[in-house]
């Protein structure tokens, strides 16, 4: 009888889920072309409609709780209105053995958004701007983009060059430099071309220096100074041909670059363990430690809330779900709720006026708490 009952309820349950995720990410996804379509006039429309796929994981995501919200309310209301919920009631099955396959599924969505978290968002996020300035807007030329500004590319390395050639996509005057302690690899190319991880530079000079050593020819005597002077400067590279390469390998992808350092909003290119690993690191200052936490719980908190929504949309749809406009109305109300207050705390996680883990699962709590109430009430 159970699982005859758990695949009726998933039978109500599954399509409207999927109705909702197809509806939510399709208005996202309007929107976002809503807002760029005064840069896209002449812009081919398969690339378009590329470039508006890139955001659908990210989307997803976050659209997915909304769905869940009303894949709970609008069946489960209708079951309410016909009178199966009081008749399985009556046959001795409560509120809580209902739950079970949808709870379920919660955590089968749950476990979805973690994972596109972890693999897919960032990169797609990162796709996005890097598609968006590469393909659409200034094809081949995102990178003039970054001109004149210091992009730390990961694990130390910067990059910096002041002119863009328009004609070949290439940077120019190009300063690459790493520090490693008081030790300085500084890398200047006439040409550079940045392409996935590779930075590929042309007419190229690398220079090492150790400050640490210059203050040990400071005293030096004049038959000291030669040897001094070597080990100040650890490593000199000029190539005598004309026209010599070289590709250094970087921490982050021209994507990456261009989601992040392109224009002053930052793309989330964070992974969930890339978060975690930001926040365990000893070297951060309170702030940006601060900070650090409340993207990482923020990052877990919002998958699980595909469970925590179904706890808080199950009452409400039994007890008030009387028509498909009302169990619609109820499911947006929940949902936008939800975020309303998610969005509200982690501005006062942001602000300091609440402990980023409190911030981040604020909503989760309260939301769970209450539907459990009603639940059992």
């Amino acid at each position: 009888m159970g699982s005859i009952l758990d695949r009726y309820l998933l039978r109500e349950v599954v399509p409207v889920l999927l109705v909702s995720a197809l509806l939510y990410v399709a208005v996202f996804l309007f929107g976002f072309f809503y807002v760029g379509s005064q840069w896209l006039d002449g812009a081919p429309v398969l690339k378009v409609f590329t470039w508006l796929g890139y955001h659908v994981p990210g989307v997803l995501v976050q659209v997915l709780p909304m769905a869940v919200v009303s894949a709970i309310v609008i069946p489960f209301g209708r079951l309410a209105t016909e009178g199966a919920i009081i008749a399985t009631q009556a046959g001795g099955i409560s509120l809580v053995r209902l739950l079970k396959p949808v709870l379920l599924l919660g955590l089968l969505l749950a476990g979805a958004s973690l994972y596109l978290s972890e693999k897919v968002v960032p990169w797609s996020n990162a796709r996005v701007r890097g598609y968006w300035y590469d393909e659409l807007t200034m094809p081949g030329r995102g990178l003039a983009r970054l001109r004149g500004k210091t992009v730390p590319l990961g694990e130390g390395l910067e990059l910096y060059f002041p002119a863009f050639d328009y004609e070949t996509g290439e940077m120019l005057d190009v300063r690459l430099q790493l520090w490693k302690g008081r030790q300085a690899t500084v890398i200047f190319a006439d040409r550079g071309a940045y392409d996935g991880r590779d930075i590929k530079l042309t007419d190229y000079r690398i220079y090492t220096v150790d400050y640490a050593a210059i203050d040990q020819i400071l005293g030096a005597s004049e038959d000291e100074l030669a040897a001094k002077l070597k080990g100040v400067f650890k490593n000199v590279v000029v190539p005598r041909k004309e026209g010599a390469t070289t590709t250094i390998k970087t921490g982050l992808s021209r994507d990456e670059a261009l989601a992040n350092f392109a224009d002053p909003l930052a793309a989330d290119t964070l992974s969930l363990s890339e978060a975690w690993e930001r926040y365990r690191d000893p070297n951060l200052p309170p702030a940006d430690r601060s900070d650090a936490a409340l993207a990482f719980h923020s990052k877990l908190a919002l998958p699980l809330a595909n469970v925590v929504l179904i706890l808080i949309s199950l009452p409400f749809a039994v007890r008030y779900g009387r028509s498909p406009g009302l169990s619609m109305g109820m499911s947006v109300m929940i949902a936008v709720g939800y975020y309303l207050v998610f969005m509200l705390s982690r501005s006062m996680g942001g602000l300091g006026l609440l402990p980023p883990w409190l911030a981040a699962w604020l909503a989760n709590v309260a939301f769970a708490l209450a539907g459990w109430r009603m639940i059992r009430s």
